[in-house]
Order: C-alpha cells, then structure tokens, then sequence
C-alpha cells in the first residue's frame, strides 16, 4: 500500500501543475488580445509568488517584445537557450533569431526593392511600415506567389533566394521557390528541394504539400534526369573529340546509344559527328543531297553501333 504522502504530493503537483497552465493560457489570451501589459502584469505577479516555469518565461519575453521592451526579451530567451526543455531551447533559439533578423529589418527592406526592381516587379504586399520578422516574411511569402502567378517567375525564384540568403527560414519559403523552379523547367531542382522540406522540417502541413508535389512531378522529375545524364555522354564526348579525336568520339556516343536506346539527344549529337568526320574526308560529300546524307549517316551509326557492340562483352553475350 502506498503512503498517504505520496498520493497528497501527487495531488499537490497536479495542482500546481493545472494553476500554471491555467496562468500561461490567461496571460496568452490578454497578449494576443491586445493586452500585453495585464499580460506582462499577472506573470509578474504569479512570479513574485513563487511559482516558477521556464514556459511562463518565455511568455513574459514575448509579452515584454509586445511592449518594446526588447532587450529585457532578449535576456530572458538567452537565458531559456541554457534550459533543459529541448523544445524550449528550440523557441528560444527561433525568437532570439527573429530578433536579431528585426535589427536589420530596414535593411531588408532596401535590399528587397532592389531585387525586385532588377526584375521588373513592383512590390504590394511588402510594404514598408513592416517591421516584425514574421510578418516580413509572410509578406515575402505573398510577393513570391503573386509574381509567379502573375507570370514574373524570375522575379519569384529571386526573391526567395534573397530570403533565404537573408536567413529567413520558414520552409514555406523553400516550397515557394521550388515551385518557381518547375515553372522555369528545372525540374530536378524543384524536387530536390521538396525531398529536403521532407526530411527537415517538423511542419507537417509543408512536409505534406513537398511529397504531394513530388508525387505530381515524379515522370518529368525521371525524363529531366534522364536528359542530364544523356548530357553528360554527349559533353564528354565534346571534350574527347577535342583530346583523342573524332574516331574515339563517335566511338563513345556509339556506347552512350547502347546505354540510352531510346535517346534522341545522343543519337543526333552522334550523327552531327559522323556528319562531320565525313566533310572533312569525302570531298563530294557537300554534291549529296540532304536525303542520301542523312541515310548514309543512319547507315554509319548503325554499323559503329555495332562495331562497340562487338567490343562488350556483357552486352554483346560474348
């Protein structure tokens, strides 16, 4: 049977338990009411008699900003920066960010009208009497989808490279600019971005919004890599062509179709070499019509084709 004592010290943190979190609602109500000072007032108050939580110190620091007082916020966050409570450092970490983003704030607001001057836009929702980080950065949200709604895509994708760069850190603002990527044909870019959202941040809404959006560019995401990757043999090709020659060159294009049946980009870069090599070899080449050039050089592929063919074993069966 347990103690009586123990069950009294229950009872008696329940309740001390209950009384703080009834205090920390009251004194959010008043703040987010407009009453920031009977806010800061009754946790004044609750402290003075004793009643001790990080949480409604992080409170009394927001209640404190609310009335300008910022330094005195500052000192609370960093001293709550040292608490035990992750989550509470991570608040604290956040708000002291945001604070240190406001002192530059009028900054940010020069250096955003030049980027969107360079891009032809005319800011409508950053307007100059913002002054909080938040609403800053929501402003910033709102400019970016209305540019690219309104078809100023760069002017979107440069304005959340700014943010980011400025160190605003809202995923929103990543999202954002993958979905200006998409409207730019970059693809790969885009879903990278979202494949990052998922993995790092704890918003769910986001987090669900990034793998609907991959989902949506899964095909265009696998075509564009293929492209790059058909890219890569064609630019190699480039530079062997300048190094080894043309022989060696069709030779790698020739490997390159073995790998990519089905690639348009390799096949012509291929026939544009082969074309080449040709002119500088047969010097009727140029009396041909185009109809015979182009059969006789799908008649070359073909047997360079084959010839790398016979030279792997793994794909030839040898």
């Amino acid at each position: 049977m347990k103690p009586a004592y123990a069950s009294n010290y229950r009872q008696e943190a329940a309740l001390l338990l209950m009384t703080l979190r009834e205090v920390l609602e009251k004194a959010i109500r008043l703040r987010e009411t407009g009453q920031s000072e009977l806010s800061l007032t009754l946790l004044n108050h609750v402290k003075q008699q004793g009643f001790e939580s990080p949480w409604l110190e992080d409170d009394r620091a927001r209640a404190l900003l609310a009335l300008g007082h910022v330094v005195e916020a500052e000192c609370i966050w960093t001293q709550l920066e040292k608490c035990e409570v992750l989550s509470l450092r991570t608040v604290a970490r956040q708000n002291l960010h945001l604070l240190a983003m406001e002192a530059e704030i009028e900054r940010f607001h020069l250096e955003v009208q030049i980027v969107a001057s360079q891009h032809c836009w005319s800011l409508s929702r950053l307007t100059s009497d913002l002054v909080r980080a938040f609403k800053f950065e929501y402003a910033l949200l709102e400019e970016a989808i209305l540019s690219r709604e309104n078809g100023s895509i760069e002017a979107s994708l440069a304005l959340m490279d700014w943010a980011l760069g400025a160190g605003f850190q809202s995923p929103w603002l990543q999202d954002n600019r993958a979905r200006a990527l998409v409207q730019l044909d970059r693809v790969v870019e885009a879903c990278d971005v979202w494949r990052q959202i998922c993995t790092s941040t704890a918003l769910e809404d986001v987090r669900e919004a990034a793998k609907g959006m991959l989902q949506s560019f899964s095909s265009a995401e696998e075509k564009q890599r293929q492209l790059q990757r058909e890219s890569v043999w064609v630019e190699q090709a480039r530079n062997i062509k300048l190094d080894q020659g043309y022989v060696s060159a069709i030779d790698h294009l020739a490997l390159g179709l073995l790998n990519y049946p089905d690639s348009v980009f390799i096949e012509q870069a291929l026939l544009k070499l082969l074309g080449d090599l040709r002119q500088q070899e047969d010097q009727s080449w140029s009396n041909l019509s185009q109809w015979i050039q182009q059969q006789e050089l799908s008649v070359e592929l073909f047997e360079h084709v084959l010839l790398v063919l016979e030279t792997q074993p793994t794909m030839s069966g040898a």
